[in-house]
């Protein structure tokens, strides 16, 4: 079920746009610990007061900053570009071009490929997430040391991060697997992440969109009970469950579908 030469294969095709996204995302969130500054936020909060802006700028802490903007925008984003454009690559692009059918005229069972292809998927994305908590917690350490952080809300915040983005990569994986043409993947595959990243990012500028965040799973990524210290076990729990039946139905639609061989 699992083949370490496809692994390996999958590793050293996609590794050079694992280490561009890893690289920035990783860069921004030292970037941003590095420039906070209370009076900093505090001013751009006043600033904001009475735009749709205040209320994405309403925690000025620390942890809240960052939950405010990059776990919110820029962290939330940059995965999903590299989980949509990875995923398509991985299954689809594949089989659009013709080498996923080059690949199953060996011995190789269609299941063993496609389950290798969803774990390097994961892995990426567990050593990636992994990567930036480690930035972030040295740059907390290096230029935020006279800050009060809770460092278990931070790994909380990172732990809810992996789990948002582990089941946005089992949409995209799913579609992935379903279609046999790139386009018709990127379209659900892209759209459906992307749809769900604005509605949730329209429900946190303005009370007047707040419906929007129930019918965006990013909701579940429960930031602001993380801060406030209330419960957060179920959505993540949601999250988890969510990632692995996506990845399981993916997987299984793969092995059972007519593939242009």
């Amino acid at each position: 079920m699992f083949s370490k030469t496809i692994f390996k294969q999958t590793l050293k095709a996609n590794l050079k746009l694992w280490m561009i996204f890893t690289i920035i995302t990783s860069a921004l969130l030292g970037l941003l610990i590095a420039v906070f500054e209370p009076s900093t936020i505090s001013s751009m909060t006043n600033m904001a007061e009475g735009t749709p802006l205040a209320d994405l700028l309403k925690n000025t802490t620390f942890l809240g900053m960052l939950s405010s903007t990059f776990y919110s925008i820029h962290g939330i984003l940059l995965p999903i570009i590299y989980i949509i454009m990875t995923a398509n690559i991985l299954i689809a692009s594949q089989v659009d071009r013709g080498s996923m059918a080059y690949l199953l005229s060996t011995p190789t069972k269609r299941s063993t490929v496609v389950v290798t292809q969803a774990v390097y998927l994961i892995v990426a994305l567990i050593v990636m997430l992994s990567i930036a908590t480690l930035v972030g917690v040295i740059s907390i350490q290096i230029f935020q040391s006279d800050v009060n952080v809770s460092n278990s809300d931070f790994l909380m915040l990172n732990l809810g991060w992996f789990l948002l983005m582990f089941a946005i990569s089992g949409i995209s994986f799913l579609f992935s697997c379903i279609f046999n043409l790139s386009k018709n993947s990127l379209a659900l595959g892209a759209g459906i992440p992307i749809a769900f990243f604005l509605f949730e990012l329209m429900s946190s500028v303005s009370n007047s969109l707040d419906k929007f965040k129930y019918i965006s799973i990013n909701t579940l990524f429960a930031k602001d009970a993380i801060l406030n210290g209330d419960s957060y076990t179920i959505p993540f729990f949601i999250l988890a469950i969510l990632g692995i039946v996506l990845y399981g139905i993916g997987i299984r639609v793969f092995k059972e579908k007519d593939l242009p061989l």
